[in-house]
Order: C-alpha cells, then sequence, then structure tokens
C-alpha cells in the first residue's frame, strides 16, 4: 500500500526519550542518527484513509505507534507504551497491521513499555535479534521479497476487538450500502428517501433485545411495510455507539460468509477467504472488549445462500458478543424444517418480532415528518387504517417532492386517501414494460379467483395484496416465477398452509389491478351494465384498498365512454350496505402471535373451535355488548370515492356525484373500515336513526369528504341540493353535511367559508337540532316503556 508522509512535528521530551531508549535496546548495533522517525503519517486502508498523531496518541492514550526509517527505507513500526502499561500480544498485532499496509512492508515490529522491548520479523512473526548492521540490511533486502506474502496476522490484529478499525469498516460499508438504496436524484424504486424516516417502535425493541442472551432476532412483515427502513434506523441510532456496530447485507447476495469477506476485500484490499471470515466471527464473538457487531441481514428467503450461511452460523459456538438481526417476508421458511417436522437451528435460536403497518405512534411521528416537508393533513386522518401503509405515505410525498412548486407550496389531504393515490402511484414508482405486463397477467388471475376464500387468506386479503398460488393460470404462473426471480412478487406460506405471493411493488400491482378490474367491468357492462356493476361490488368486497380499486376502474370506465354508466352506479346502488348481529356464525380471529383463533357465535355467546367447527371450552357470554357485523359496504364505500369526480351519467345532464351523495349519505351508520391499529373511530349511537360519526373525527369518512368538496366550490345548485337532502328526513344524512360545511369552513377560500358558516347556522343546524332532539325522545320512550 501506499505511505503518504507529512512533514515532522517538533519532539515532545518524554516521548524522544522513550522512542530512544527502544531504538537503543532493539537494534544495538544502529548509530541513532541513522534512523529517522515518523510521528505523523496517514495510511491507505483500501478506499479509506486513517490518520496517526502519535504525539496527540501519546498524550491521550500513553502510547503511540511510530515509523522508523534506515537509510530511506522503513525498517520497523515501533509502538511506545507507558511503563504503567502492561505489553500483550495485542500490542505486536497492531504494530503487525500498521506494517502491513506499507509497501514494501517493514520487515520489524518492536513493541515497548520502557521496562521491557521486544522485537519481531513482520514476515514470520518470529522474535528477532540483531547481531550487527548486516542483519539489518538483509532483513530490507528480504522486505521486498515477501511484500505479497500470506497476511493472517493482519486480519488477526486489525480486525481483533482490541482495535476499532473493524467498527470502522463494518459502519463505513453500511452506510455505503444505504445510500446506495437512497433516492437522492428521483429514483423511486430505491427502498429510501433521503432525508425521510418514519421512525418505527420495532427499532426501540430491538435495542432492547439486543444485549439479551438471544443472538438471532427475525423481522417478519409482508412486503412494503418497512423492514428494511429498520435496519436503516437501527444503523442511523447506533452510528456513534460504543455498545454496537451495524454491518448491513443483502440477503440475496453470495452468501454470509463470502459477503463479509467481499466487503472487508473492498475496502481493505485484503483476500480474505470464507473461512478466515468464520474464525474471525467466532473469534470477535467471545471477545471481552470493544463493541458487540451486529449483522444486519434485509430480505433473506428460504433456499438460498445466505439462508444456508445463516443456518451454518445458528449451530456454531457463538460468544454473546455477535447478534444477527434478520428482515424476511416469511419466518417460518427459516425456523422450520420442510414439512414441518420440527425447528431449523436457526429456529431453536431465534426470536421473531412481526411488523405491520404504522400504529398510531408511529403515524402521528410520520404525520409530523410530513408537516416538515408541507404535506398536512385534514382533521381525522389519524382514523384512516389506509394511511397507516408506509408504502403509500411514501408515494405520496414523492409525488409531491418532484412537483417543481413544493420548494414552495404546500398541500392538505384528505383525512383518508381518495383516487390520487393512484396518479400518486403512477407519479412515484415507473416501471418497465415487462414489470407492468406481468403484473397484469397475474391481476388477471386474481380478478378470476371468485372462489370462498379461508380463514387465513381472507385475513391477509383484507390487509394487503394476496395471489393464491395454486390459482394461477399456467400464463400467470409464468408471469409470477419471473416477478419472484426478479424480487418483485415474495412467495409466503400462510399460517395454515397456503401459499401465496405477495408484490414487494405494491403500488404497481395496485396500478395493474385497477386495469385489469376496469377492462373487466367494460367487457361485463356490454352486456349488462347493472349485472356489471353488481359484479364489481361482490368481486371487491373485503379485498384491500377494494373501495378505491372499484371506483379507479368505474372511472377508466368513464373516461373511455366520456360518462359514468347509469347501469353500473345503479348496480353498485343496489347493494345495500347492512348490519347485523353476529349469531350463528364462525369467525376467525388473528391473535397476537400471527395464530388464527375460531370461534362460533350463537344464541349470545362464543364457542372457540377448531377451523372445522367443532366447539371446545366452556360458552363465553357476550352480554349486551353483542358484537355487529357490517356487510356489503365496499359497493356504497366505492360510490363515495366516486362521489369526489365531478361528472354526469350517460343520458343525464344532471351532476352524477351529486345524486350518488344524497343516497349513499343516507347509510344508517359510517361507511368506513374499522381501524384496528390503536384508534378506533367515536360514534354516537341514535337508536333507531342509526350511528354517526362524533363531530370531532372531521371528515374522516370518504362519503363526507366528497360533500365537503361538493360544497367547497362554485356550484351554483348547492343550495338547492342542501334543501334536496334536508327534504328526505335523514338524520344521517344531514349529520354528514353538517360535517361536511364545517370542512368547507377550514379548507375553502374565504368567500365560501363564510357561505358554509351561514348555511350550517341558518339551514342545517337547526334541522340537525331538532332531529336529535326528535332522536332523543324517541330513544327516552323505548327505554321507559
Amino acid at each position: 500500500m501506499a505511505m503518504m508522509v507529512k512533514v515532522n512535528a517538533p519532539t515532545e521530551a518524554e516521548l524522544e526519550s522513550r522512542i530512544a531508549s527502544a531504538l537503543a535496546r532493539a537494534l544495538p548495533h544502529i548509530p541513532r542518527q541513522d534512523l529517522v522517525q515518523q510521528r505523523y503519517f496517514k495510511l491507505q486502508m483500501g478506499h479509506k484513509t486513517e490518520d496517526y498523531d502519535s504525539v496527540a496518541s501519546w498524550t491521550l492514550h500513553g502510547k503511540a505507534d511510530i515509523l522508523i526509517f534506515y537509510r530511506e527505507r522503513a525498517l520497523a513500526v515501533l509502538e511506545i507504551k507507558r511503563e504503567t502499561i502492561s505489553l500483550t500480544d495485542a500490542d505486536y498485532k497492531q504494530a503487525q497491521s500498521y506494517a502491513n499496509q506499507i509497501t514494501p512492508r517493514p520487515p520489524l515490529v518492536i513493541v515497548s513499555n520502557g521496562q521491557h522491548t521486544r522485537v519481531y520479523d513482520s514476515n514470520t512473526g518470529l522474535r528477532w535479534t540483531s547481531d550487527n548492521d548486516e542483519s539489518v540490511l538483509t532483513l530490507l533486502k528480504n522486505a521486498t521479497k515477501v511484500a505479497a506474502a500470506d497476511m493472517r496476522w493482519a486480519i488477526e490484529a486489525l480486525m481483533g476487538r482490541e482495535t476499532d478499525l473493524w467498527t470502522r469498516v463494518v459502519r463505513g460499508r453500511t452506510n455505503d450500502l444505504i445510500n446506495e438504496m437512497i433516492d437522492h436524484e428521483g429514483n423511486p424504486r430505491r427502498p429510501f428517501a433521503a432525508n425521510l424516516l418514519f421512525p418505527r417502535q420495532i427499532t426501540a425493541e430491538l435495542l432492547r433485545s439486543l444485549p439479551d442472551d438471544v443472538r438471532f432476532i427475525l423481522i417478519e412483515g409482508t412486503p412494503a411495510t418497512g423492514k428494511t427502513n429498520v435496519i436503516r434506523e437501527l444503523a442511523l441510532r447506533t452510528e456513534n455507539s460504543d455498545k454496537i456496530a451495524i454491518l448491513m447485507l443483502r440477503g440475496n447476495g453470495p452468501g454470509l460468509f463470502q459477503a463479509i469477506a467481499n466487503h472487508f476485500a473492498a475496502e481493505l484490499e485484503w483476500n480474505l477467504s470464507p473461512q478466515d471470515v468464520r474464525q474471525w466471527l467466532r473469534r470477535l464473538s467471545r471477545g471481552k472488549q470493544g463493541p458487540a457487531l451486529v449483522l444486519a441481514v434485509d430480505g433473506v428467503r428460504r433456499e438460498t445462500r445466505m439462508a444456508e450461511d445463516l443456518e451454518e452460523l445458528a449451530t456454531m459456538q457463538l460468544g454473546d458478543n455477535l447478534k444477527i438481526v434478520i428482515t424476511t417476508d416469511d419466518a417460518a421458511a427459516l425456523t422450520r424444517l420442510p414439512g414441518n417436522r420440527g425447528e431449523t437451528a436457526l429456529g431453536v435460536r431465534a426470536r421473531t418480532l412481526e411488523l405491520g403497518p404504522l400504529g398510531l405512534d408511529e403515524f402521528r411521528s410520520a404525520q409530523q415528518l410530513l408537516v416538515e416537508r408541507q404535506i398536512g393533513f385534514l382533521d381525522g386522518a389519524q382514523y384512516a387504517e389506509d394511511y397507516r401503509a408506509p408504502w403509500l405515505l411514501r408515494a405520496i410525498h414523492d409525488q409531491f417532492q418532484r412537483d417543481p412548486q413544493s420548494a414552495t407550496h404546500s398541500i392538505l389531504l384528505d383525512a383518508t386517501p381518495g383516487l390520487g393515490i393512484f396518479r400518486a402511484a403512477r407519479d412515484s414508482i415507473p416501471v418497465d414494460a415487462d414489470t407492468a405486463r406481468n403484473y397484469r397477467l397475474v391481476a388477471r388471475d386474481w380478478v378470476a379467483d371468485d372462489a370462498a376464500q379461508p380463514g387465513a387468506s381472507a385475513l391477509a386479503s383484507s390487509s394487503g395484496f394476496v395471489i393464491r398460488r395454486d390459482r394461477l393460470s399456467q400464463t400467470g404462473a409464468a408471469a409470477a416465477a419471473a416477478l419472484a426471480d426478479a424480487g418483485l412478487l415474495a412467495p409466503i406460506r400462510l399460517r395454515d398452509g397456503q401459499d401465496v405471493y405477495a408484490p414487494t411493488l405494491p403500488s404497481s400491482f395496485m396500478l395493474e389491478l385497477a386495469t385489469v378490474v376496469g377492462h373487466e367491468l367494460m367487457e361485463r357492462s356490454g352486456a349488462d351494465p347493472f349485472s356489471a356493476g353488481v359484479w364489481l361490488g361482490r368481486r371487491l368486497d373485503g379485498t384491500f384498498l377494494g373501495d378505491l380499486i372499484g371506483a379507479q376502474a368505474v372511472v377508466q370506465a368513464g373516461v373511455t365512454k366520456g360518462a359514468f354508466s347509469s347501469g353500473i352506479i345503479s348496480g353498485l346502488l343496489s347493494i345495500t350496505p347492512q348490519e347485523q348481529l353476529i349469531d350463528d356464525a364462525m369467525i376467525a380471529l388473528a391473535a397476537e402471535d400471527g395464530r388464527l383463533v375460531y370461534f362460533i357465535i350463537k344464541g349470545g355467546a362464543a364457542f372457540e373451535c377448531d377451523d372445522r367447527g367443532i366447539a371446545s371450552g366452556e360458552a363465553i357470554d357476550l352480554g349486551a355488548e353483542r358484537s355487529r357485523m357490517l356487510e356489503d359496504t365496499t359497493a356504497w364505500m366505492m360510490l363515495g370515492h366516486l362521489a369526489h369526480v365531478p361528472s354526469v351519467a350517460d343520458g343525464s345532464e344532471a351532476r352524477a356525484d351529486a345524486s350518488i351523495l344524497l343516497e349513499i349519505g343516507t347509510c344508517p351508520f359510517p361507511l368506513m373500515r374499522v381501524n384496528e391499529l390503536g384508534l378506533p373511530h367515536l360514534e354516537h349511537d341514535l337508536g333507531a336513526f342509526g350511528r354517526v360519526l362524533c363531530t370531532n373525527e372531521g371528515t374522516v369518512e370518504p362519503t363526507t369528504q366528497a360533500i365537503m368538496h361538493l360544497l367547497a366550490g362554485s356550484w351554483p345548485h348547492k343550495e338547492a341540493w342542501i334543501a334536496e337532502a334536508i327534504a328526505k328526513d335523514s338524520l344521517p344524512l344531514t349529520h354528514r353535511i353538517m360535517l361536511a360545511l364545517r370542512g368547507v369552513r377550514r379548507v375553502a377560500s374565504p368567500d365560501h367559508a363564510a357561505w358554509a358558516e351561514a348555511e350550517l347556522d341558518t339551514v342545517v343546524m337547526p334541522v340537525v337540532n331538532a332531529r336529535l332532539a326528535k332522536a332523543s325522545d324517541m330513544t327516552s320512550k323505548a327505554s321507559s316503556g
């Protein structure tokens, strides 16, 4: 390696004295004036430059490293320590490692603490003694010949726990990998956005767990839940730690040991073997000094070289100072033997943490970060489950940041996502034609798969996109295989043993799915528009983002025809939402550990059962608070999103969106998904009049949002529409108008806000108050009767 020389600084008296004494002992036959010291120097360690200041090191730590030259040739690396510091083998190894970075390598390594001085041959590692100056000349001659010799001592020293070089190397490689994955120049297919990182509670849990005895921690989650970002956050939170150093690795690499060898070869230009790495990891894990090494391996799948090496690592006798964090889409594939015959070595030793959508506190932190980037939310966004998907927030963020006006403007998002997410997805992740086509082929098979889904599939489909592998056609299976090979589909086995795929670019799959549904809708509507609408509402019921996908499909069909199909809208309206007490039914719930727990509900009691409905155990009395189930809500939720689009229906000059809202606004309960992530929305129970959202929830319901947008603009028939709505004598509809007008006051221009205030005070609130009083009176009479 090349050595760069800096001008010598003035000699410090104590250090000069120690150096002179050590050289007199080590090289008694060489005149002192023939030896030149270099106390300030740089060593080029691969791609990194390390600075050494002997005087500063002596002052701070009581030890120093000096280069000794003889006849303009590097003769020795001298390590000086104070008398109070004992000499150890580590001192020699560290000095030897510095010698290895100089070409030709100095033939001697000298360590001294004033009381003892030891001299080593840097080629053999054996102790060396000098008879005369000719022996020194012979050493210098031989140094050139052994410059490319084996460097096992360098591995032992530079990578040992007694030095901090390895921590700088692993942190440097981790930082380089993270930078490679950051979207610095508008490349949205990279996992990270510059200066945007949503903090996750699982990272804090990891930091608490790493000091424990558990050496292997698996982070499991469906694609795009933010597993890679957790490693990024972990690395950033520990970059200055004296307890932990993170080495981040890709799970699709050449294998664990080879990947680490490759990294150190790139950083230090050493030719390490996988066996060298095995020995180093074993030795490092048992060390007593320095920080613990955490190998953070991202995206590990079964039957890969990385999975095989991690399984081998789990069988090695490791100490407590090596920890392994693994992210995966399917933990069971790594922790269970084929055929579920038992646990793998990794499974025996691993703890699994599950990562899902953003929790309430996590979403609030994400909101604050986005507000700092000029992206705000209307009141009630914290109740919207759809905003809890990190990939969706990233798509919205990326779309806004690409707007040339984003530097000087801000945006205010609705309380729940609308059809704008399709534009954001299209702008944020432009995929190549082959990827789009393969996603579309898989989406066609998804649409064709209308068979009833068992519990695990139904639950998975309600919270993410999943494609059942055994329902794929030959063409779809080939497309899925190509996507899986490219890392764009993740194979997952559900808790009930079903094999499914999940897209790793959910926004791109969502776009293709909406396109496929739109084409199918157009084809069906050609024969019978009403039946096509019914099909749409039924097929997407219970599907993740099914209401938005269905509404987008109707919009695409409307763009093609130039108007919305009144037949499709009528078909959707015909699927009236229902609310029923759960009785005489079997339900499946997901436990905290991911297991499916089945219950039979009958006669006001619940019985735990197996997946065949065979009950066991005692009955659980549900009491007065009986569970209610909402059915057939997706069709009207689609219409709520559709009503955000000013439009006309075919064969009519009236606004279709206004007519739709007069119908779906009468629904006697909120048309929105139940938020199971920490903050259920609050409601007022009006007895026979239904249930309405609390006024503090804002316009979180899509239907109410659509009414707000209808009334916030310059449509000349707003007042007539409100009058027509009041004439329908529906308290839920009037209540929705009240919430919408309150929203208009906050977001509209001053003139429209003043109009909304007057309309509330003089028209809407008197009606709402009168109907609330009537509802309260009827409820009181029913209770007393």
